[in-house]
């Protein structure tokens, strides 16, 4: 196990244990310091791993119009109504 994947695995130890950050540091012999920067870092991989892409029919005109929502903020408008090409560009990414 690697120092990332051991830093992950103990921020999700410490978030099921229900003590404070503090206390869990002295348990583990870790500097609270360090431990602050790999919840923050598990934080931002959450936020990669647990996005969503939102399809939506905002519009029910002869041309649908699409809107691809990405999980960095990122919105894609199309207007067509060929659904495996919508598709093909929600797996772009």
């Amino acid at each position: 196990m690697d120092k990332k994947e051991y830093m992950l695995s103990q921020v999700e130890a410490w978030k099921q244990s229900g003590i404070s950050q503090q206390t869990f540091c002295d348990k583990a012999g870790i500097k609270l310091g360090t431990f602050s920067y790999w919840i923050k870092r598990s934080k931002e991989q959450d936020d990669l791993v647990g996005g969503f892409i939102e399809l939506t029919n905002p519009s029910m005109d002869l041309k649908s119009q699409y809107e691809i929502v990405y999980p960095n903020g990122v919105i894609l408008k199309v207007q067509n109504t060929d659904l495996k090409e919508i598709f093909s560009l929600v797996n772009l990414y």
